[in-house]
């Protein structure tokens, strides 16, 4: 029987697994050709590119030279992220976009707002200029600055 070696290969190729899965899942009726791509032909090709990756972490997972353990991992993290994610979603249509994404980098960096206002500040702007600059100037999506 296989014996799982590196529990954190393994885990993150099942998460690549299902991530490349549901983007197969999702796809539109019309995928296209590589002359002439549809809509799906991209996200085609990412979940094919997903399962791959996931597959080849899963089976090397069972191969590491030494059995690799993990620790307990901690849920606040993981709720802090989709939870900014999702609660900027929500607000980037009424809000716009500078209230959204300074949601999003307050909950992905909770552990450093106290300790750290002036670096947390900093990759708020920058986060905001890199976003606006490629979203709202070059592709000229319709998204609101505030």
């Amino acid at each position: 029987m296989l014996e799982i070696r590196d529990r954190k290969q393994f885990w993150s190729g099942l998460v690549f697994l299902a991530v490349g899965g549901a983007a197969l899942l999702t796809l539109p009726e019309f995928i296209g050709t590589v002359r002439s791509m549809g809509p799906g032909y991209f996200p085609m090709l990412l979940g094919i590119g997903l399962i791959l990756v996931g597959l080849a972490s899963v089976v090397l997972s069972f191969h590491a030279p030494e059995t690799i353990r993990i620790d307990s991992m901690s849920l606040v993290p993981v709720f802090f992220i989709i939870g900014g994610v999702v609660a900027a979603a929500l607000l980037i249509d009424t809000y716009g976009l500078a209230l959204s994404l300074l949601v999003i980098v307050l909950t992905t960096c909770y552990s450093r707002v106290l300790k750290h206002p002036i670096e947390i500040a900093i990759i708020y702007f920058a986060v905001l200029l890199l976003t606006w600059g490629v979203f709202v100037y070059l592709i000229q999506l319709p998204i609101k600055l505030y």
